[in-house]
């Protein structure tokens, strides 16, 4: 019972002060101040005198009613002062002298809230919205057309570069699409060095063939047709006991200045990784025709037909034998295993030289 009597007094305590508390701070001294008068409340002149002056504009009936006094009682003060604007009245009040004589109010603009900031024009908003835009998009061109010049600069530099090097046009060569067989073996030729393309490349043709049919085996390993981007090659495969054989050849295929038309036209050698064993591929162009031993197995050749394979066979030697002196010179070359097996016939009846495994060279100063 006691404890229920001081939970019932300690919030009486609660309750009481904050309501006297709320009453003192609402209601200060009395002090009259003097407020100017107009309108039809003011019956003893312009001034007058009470505890907040006012200002107010009321709409009646379509009518713009302005009105400035003063209240002198102060709740009636506190009440009127503390109500917001409406569409249709609004009231502003001050304490002091004459604090409403140049006070002007106005009903505020219908959509916006008291206190809102302040309004904008059409024009305006258009203007502000609009011109970031603007400014956007120009900057942006700006900025596009610096970054294409700073790339046009470094293209520029590497295409000096590389071209300097040699180097540029056969990785480009190498995408897919990009170049023919015909195309990288034409830049072979005419970059002068007349001898396989770059090692990078090689390494990149060799893994884009796709190998199709086994069209020939030997004492060194085998020859397949391959596809290298819808073009047939021809792959040279070596086994790996006999690395020296694959490593002699791509010795002598890669021969400054060795290229001519009745020699085989080397493309690339590379080392790759197949069903787990290491493989030895010398690449080179694929002749349909077969070598020459098959050849003659199938065909009768007449007089003239003999004559000119034995011209292009005699041609394709001589440019093995001779030497060519100069900065990017060309020893001469010894076959040592010339035979029918070992010259292939293209569609032309004309015949090339292959099979370079026991070639040797000769140098003038060893």
């Amino acid at each position: 019972m006691l404890a229920g009597i001081m939970i019932l007094l300690v919030l009486i305590m609660l309750v009481l002060p904050s309501s006297s508390v709320e009453d003192e701070e609402v209601r200060p001294v009395s002090n009259d101040h003097e407020c100017a008068c107009e309108g039809r409340t003011c019956v003893s002149g312009d001034r007058c005198l009470g505890q907040q002056c006012f200002s107010s504009l009321t709409v009646s009936e379509g009518t713009r009613v302005y009105q400035k006094g003063c209240f002198k009682v102060y709740e009636q003060g506190r009440m009127t002062c503390k109500t917001p604007p409406s569409p249709d009245q609004i009231v502003e009040c001050c304490q002091g002298h004459l604090c409403n004589l140049n006070i002007t109010v106005e009903l505020p603009v219908q959509g916006r809230s008291a206190g809102a900031g302040p309004s904008y024009s059409v024009t305006t908003l258009a203007v502000v919205i609009v011109a970031p835009i603007i400014v956007l998009v120009l900057l942006s061109g700006v900025a596009a057309l610096v970054f294409q010049r700073i790339h046009r600069n470094q293209m520029e530099r590497l295409t000096v570069r590389d071209a300097e090097y040699g180097t540029i046009d056969g990785l480009i060569a190498s995408n897919v699409g990009d170049s023919t067989l015909a195309d990288l073996l034409d830049h072979s030729c005419t970059s002068g060095s007349g001898s396989g393309l770059p090692f990078l490349v090689q390494r990149t043709v060799a893994r884009q063939i796709t190998l199709n049919e086994c069209v020939g085996k030997g004492r060194y390993g085998e020859v397949w047709r391959g596809q290298w981007q819808g073009e047939n090659v021809a792959v040279k495969i070596f086994s790996s006991r006999d690395e020296k054989s694959w490593f002699r050849e791509t010795e002598i295929y890669n021969t400054v200045l060795l290229r001519h038309e009745n020699i085989l036209g080397f493309i690339a050698s590379d080392m790759t990784s197949r069903n787990s064993s290491t493989q030895l591929w010398l690449i080179t162009h694929f002749h349909e025709m077969g070598s020459l031993y098959d050849y003659l197995q199938q065909s009768t050749v007449d007089t003239a037909g003999c004559l000119r394979m034995a011209l292009t066979i005699a041609s394709g030697l001589a440019h093995l034998h001779v030497e060519i002196f100069g900065t990017q010179g060309k020893p001469a070359i010894a076959h040592r295993d010339l035979k029918s097996k070992n010259v292939l016939v293209n569609k032309n009846s004309q015949c090339c030289i292959a099979d370079l495994g026991l070639a040797v060279m000769h140098f003038q100063d060893n």
